[in-house]
């Protein structure tokens, strides 16, 4: 896939993630992606990333991803980005400072997806245990 193409797939997933659109966001990986939040276990498979998300989804309200920096290639897209939860007790977690890095698979999926943020910062912040 072109470059222009993967930037186009990670800004289509980061608005998925906006609307806490879990479906959304599984159409766009593929079946045996990977998704490592580098502070947790990675995680394979549609399955096992459906029911982590769908579970953070029950704990979250509103959900913004605002896009700091963005970079791409044939291979991957790399992020840096701000992001903010409001969670359904009314606690908010603010601008968590994330790099995100995309590769793809052939058909353009996200076959794997590594994100870099603070787990001591999450915490520090009233972030829910995850």
């Amino acid at each position: 896939m072109s470059a222009k193409t993967n930037e186009a797939t990670v800004r289509q997933f980061c608005s998925a993630w906006d609307s806490l659109d879990l479906e959304g966001i599984l159409a766009l990986m593929s079946e045996n992606a990977i998704y490592h939040n580098m502070p947790l276990d990675p995680l394979v498979g549609q399955q096992q990333i459906k029911n982590f998300i769908g579970g953070f989804f029950t704990l979250t309200k509103a959900c913004r991803f605002e896009m700091l920096n963005l970079t791409a290639d044939d291979q991957r897209v790399v992020t840096e980005r701000l992001d903010t939860f409001d969670l359904q007790d009314g606690s908010s977690m603010k601008e968590l400072p994330v790099l995100g890095i995309f590769e793809f698979d052939a058909d353009g999926k996200i076959s794997a997806w590594r994100e870099y943020w603070d787990l001591k910062h999450w915490v520090e912040r009233g972030g829910p245990a995850l």
